[in-house]
C-alpha cells in the first residue's frame, strides 16, 4: 500500500482527446439533473464467519484488511418526475430481502418516491466479504441488519444531498487489469463475432463524473474484472481491488480544489464472468502476494479513473427512465429470434459437474471434478447424494440441461430482477448474474438494436438486486467450463435474458409500463439466525483484557511495517453497524490525529487464539466442518505498513476491544492504547 499512496503522477494527469461528438463542453452545459451521492458502512463481523466467494467450509474470517462500504448515487430529473438510485455494495452479491428491507425503510420516510422500480443495488463481488447476510444456512440477523442499515443510510444521505448538477461521461481502456480465464470457452463463439473485437475481455472503463456548483461530488465507473486477487488463502475481510481503488480515489480527490469533502468514488462491476485479475492464470499475480496483487489491480483501475475524472467532458443530455421487472426463468419460453434454433425453453436451475471443479485460474475446486466434464459418473452421483442429499433429478431435467451433467438442482428458485435504465445517451442493463465477456456484448447489442442512436453508450451492471449464477453464450455453455457449469437455467439462459431485456427496452422506448411478472419470494422471518461471537471470554492467562501482549518497536522507517498486539475478547460479541476496531494516530501540535484505520488497506487486524487454528482447506475431505467458536481469550495483532510518504513523527495505535464475562454479566467495551513509537525517514 505504501507504493499505492505514494503514486502521485495522477495529480498531473494529461488530458487526452475529449470524448465529445458534437456535444457542448462541461463549461457550456447547464445543470440538467438532480444529483446526490453518499456512503454507508456495511462492514461484516470479522471472526468465525465463513467467506461466501469460494464456498469452502474452512475459509473462515479471522480479521480485517479493509472495511466494506455502500456507495449511493441518485440521479433525477430536475422537475422531480423520475429518479434512479444506484448503489454499489462491497459484497459478493446482493439479495432480494436486502432490497425489500431497504425500500421499506425509504418508503417509511419518503412515501412512494422510491420503490422496487427505481432502486438498484449492485455488488462489487468481492470474494472476501463473509456470508451471513443472505437468508440461507449461514444467515446472521445482525449482519443482515447492518447491511440494510448501511445501504439505507447511504441512500438517505444522497437524497438529502440532492442538488442540480451535470453528469459528464468518459471512456478509456484499462491495460493489464484483467485476463480471460476461460479462453477455450470464448473461442467457441463464432469466428465472425470474435473478429468484431480486438480483445477477449472488455478493457473499456465507462465513468460518470458528477459535478455541481459546489464542486465534483463523485465518480461512478464500470469495469469488468473479478475481485479475486485475494484468494481463498486470505482470511481477512476485504473489499479487494475495487474497494482499495475506491478508498484511494476518494482520498486523492478530496485534496483537489474542484471536489467536495464528501467526494464518493464507486468502482462498480460489469460483465466479468470470465475475467480474472489473477494475471498469471494460476490463482496468482501480478503481485508478490495476494495483497500486493489487489493493490496493483486496484491501482490500474484507479489510474484510468483519475485520468477520466480530468478528461470526462461529454454531458449526459436527456431524461431519466427505467423499466425493472421480476422474471421467472425456471421454464421460460424463448423465441427463435433470440435462440436462432427455433423455440426453446429454460430449465429449472441446476449446478453442473464443472461448477464443483471451480475456475482453475482462480482456484478453489474439488479434485474429483474438472472443467469440461460432459459425461455423468455414477460414483460421483452417489457421493453427491451422500453429502448434499439433493432433490431427485428427472430425465426431463437432465435432457433440458444437456450437455451439462447435473451435480444437483436447486430446491427452489424465485423470479429474478432484470431491468434497463436510460440516463440521457447512456443505457444501463441490470442483471442479477455474472455475464461472460461475449454474453455481455450480446446483451449490449440487444439494447442497441431496440434503442438505436438513443443508446450511444451501453454498460452492463452485473450482480444487481439478487444473484443467479452465470450467463454464458450457448456456444460457451456447450463445452462446460466452470462458467457453463454455473449457468443455472440451461443452454438457453443468455437468449432468455436477451429476450427479457429486449422486452423491457421496448417498453422503455415506447413509454409503456411493463407487464407484471410473478412476485419474487420473501424469506425474511423464515430462516433461523446463527449466533455471532462466543458464549463468554476467558481471561488471558498471561495478562488482562486490553493489555499489550507484544509492544511495538520504538522506531520505524517509512516503508516498514509496525506491529503491536493486545489481549481482547471475541470481536463479534460487540458487533454493530459501523463499529470500529482500531486506528493509527500521529501527534500534531499536542493533539492526536488519526492517519490510518482499518478502512484504507495499509493496515491489517488479525485475531488469534493459542489453542485453535483454522485448518487449511482439504479438497479431499468432503465432510470438512468449519471450526466452532471457543471461549479462549484472543490476541489481536495490528500491522501497519507505513506509507513511503508518511509524515515522520510520534505515533500510537488505539484499539477498541470488548470482554464478555462468564455468567451473563454485561459486555464490557474498552479502548486500549499502545506505547508511542517514532516514524522516521529512511
Amino acid at each position: 500500500m505504501s507504493r499505492f499512496l505514494a503514486h502521485g503522477r495522477l495529480f498531473v494527469a494529461v488530458v487526452a482527446s475529449v470524448l465529445t461528438s458534437g456535444c457542448s463542453s462541461a463549461e457550456q452545459s447547464e445543470p440538467n439533473y438532480l444529483i446526490g451521492s453518499a456512503t454507508g458502512d456495511i462492514t461484516s463481523p470479522v471472526v468465525d464467519v465463513p467467506f461466501s466467494g469460494y464456498a469452502l467450509p474452512t475459509h473462515i474470517a479471522n480479521g480485517i484488511h479493509t472495511r466494506l462500504s455502500a456507495r449511493a448515487f441518485i440521479i433525477g430529473e430536475l422537475d422531480g418526475t423520475r429518479r434512479l438510485v444506484f448503489v454499489t455494495a462491497e459484497l459478493l452479491n446482493t439479495s432480494h430481502e436486502i432490497r425489500l428491507s431497504v425500500v421499506e425503510n425509504l418508503q417509511a420516510k419518503y412515501g412512494d418516491l422510491y420503490s422496487l422500480d427505481n432502486v438498484v443495488l449492485s455488488a462489487t463481488h468481492t470474494h472476501s466479504s463473509p456470508a451471513g447476510y443472505s437468508h440461507d444456512g449461514t444467515f446472521r440477523r445482525a449482519y443482515f441488519d447492518a447491511v440494510v442499515q448501511g445501504i439505507t443510510e447511504a441512500i438517505e444521505s444522497a437524497h438529502e444531498d440532492l442538488q442540480p448538477g451535470r453528469i459528464l461521461l468518459g471512456q478509456r481502456e484499462v491495460e493489464a487489469a484483467g485476463a480471460n480465464r476461460s479462453v477455450i470457452a470464448y473461442a467457441q463463439n463464432p469466428d465472425a463475432e470474435r473478429a468484431r473485437y480486438l480483445h477477449d475481455t472488455d478493457k473499456e472503463m465507462t465513468l460518470l463524473k458528477f459535478e455541481r456548483e459546489d464542486g465534483v461530488i463523485g465518480a461512478l465507473s464500470w469495469f469488468a474484472v473479478h475481485p479475486t486477487s485475494l484468494t481463498y488463502n486470505n482470511l481477512l475481510v476485504s473489499a479487494d481491488h475495487k474497494g482499495i481503488a475506491s478508498f484511494e480515489m476518494e482520498r486523492r480527490a478530496r485534496t483537489r480544489n474542484d471536489t467536495t469533502s464528501e467526494f464518493v468514488a464507486a468502482f462498480a462491476q460489469s460483465n466479468c464472468g470470465d475475467v480474472t485479475g489473477n494475471l498469471n492464470l494460476d490463482n496468482t499475480g501480478p503481485g508478490v502476494d495476494d495483497y500486493d496483487s489487489a493493490r496493483i489491480i486496484g491501482e490500474r483501475q484507479l489510474d484510468v479513473a483519475m485520468a477520466l475524472l480530468e478528461a470526462a467532458s461529454e454531458p449526459l443530455q436527456g431524461g431519466v427512465d427505467y423499466r425493472l421487472d421480476a422474471v421467472d426463468f425456471t421454464d421460460l419460453d424463448v423465441g427463435n429470434g433470440f435462440t436462432g434454433a427455433g423455440p426453446q425453453n429454460t430449465c429449472f436451475p441446476a449446478y453442473g459437474y464443472a461448477f464443483a471443479g471451480g475456475s482453475t485460474e482462480d482456484g478453489g475446486g474439488h479434485p474429483l471434478f474438472m472443467e469440461g466434464m460432459l459425461e455423468r459418473d455414477s460414483s460421483i452421483d452417489a457421493l453427491v447424494e451422500l453429502v448434499v442429499s439433493p432433490p431427485a433429478i428427472s430425465d426431463e431435467l437432465r435432457a433440458c440441461h444437456a450437455p451439462k451433467p447435473i451435480l444437483y438442482p436447486k430446491e427452489q428458485q424465485d423470479p429474478l430482477p432484470v431491468g434497463v435504465a436510460k440516463l440521457g445517451q447512456l443505457a444501463i442493463v441490470f442483471v442479477p448474474s455474472e455475464a461472460t465477456t461475449m454474453a455481455g456484448r450480446r446483451l449490449r447489442d440487444t439494447v442497441r438494436d431496440v434503442l438505436g442512436a438513443e443508446a450511444k453508450y451501453v454498460v452492463i451492471a452485473g450482480y444487481t438486486n439478487d444473484y443467479a449464477g452465470y450467463i454464458t453464450t450457448p456456444e460457451e455453455y456447450a463445452i462446460q467450463q466452470y462458467e457453463g457449469g454455473h449457468t443455472l437455467f440451461g443452454p438457453w439462459t443468455l437468449p432468455a435474458f436477451q429476450q427479457e431485456i429486449d422486452r423491457l427496452a421496448r417498453a422503455l422506448a415506447d413509454g409503456t409500463p411493463v407487464r407484471s411478472s410473478a412476485d419474487a419470494g420473501d424469506l425474511r422471518g423464515m430462516v433461523e439466525s446463527n449466533a455471532l461471537g462466543n458464549e463468554f471470554d476467558e481471561p488471558p492467562a498471561d495478562g488482562s483484557f486490553g493489555e499489550i501482549s507484544r509492544r511495538p518497536d520504538p522506531t520505524y522507517s517509512t516503508g516498514a511495517t509496525m506491529s503491536v498486539s493486545f489481549w481482547t475478547g471475541h470481536p463479534d460479541n460487540a458487533f454493530s453497524q459501523g463499529s470500529r476496531h482500531f486506528e493509527v494516530q500521529r501527534l500534531v501540535a499536542a493533539e492526536w490525529t488519526t492517519v490510518a484505520t482499518e478502512s484504507d488497506g495499509s493496515t491489517k487486524g488479525t485475531w488469534t487464539q493459542s489453542s485453535r487454528t483454522i485448518p487449511p482447506y482439504d479438497p479431499l475431505d468432503p465432510f470438512a466442518e468449519p471450526p466452532a467458536p471457543i471461549n479462549e481469550a484472543f490476541t489481536v495483532t495490528i500491522d501497519w505498513q507505513i506509507p513511503d510518504d508518511a509524515v515522520p513523527g510520534t505515533h500510537r495505535v488505539i484499539f477498541h476491544g470488548s470482554e464478555k464475562p462468564e455468567g451473563g454479566a454485561e459486555l464490557r467495551t474498552f479502548d486500549a492504547q499502545s506505547p508511542s513509537f517514532e516514524v522516521i525517514a529512511p
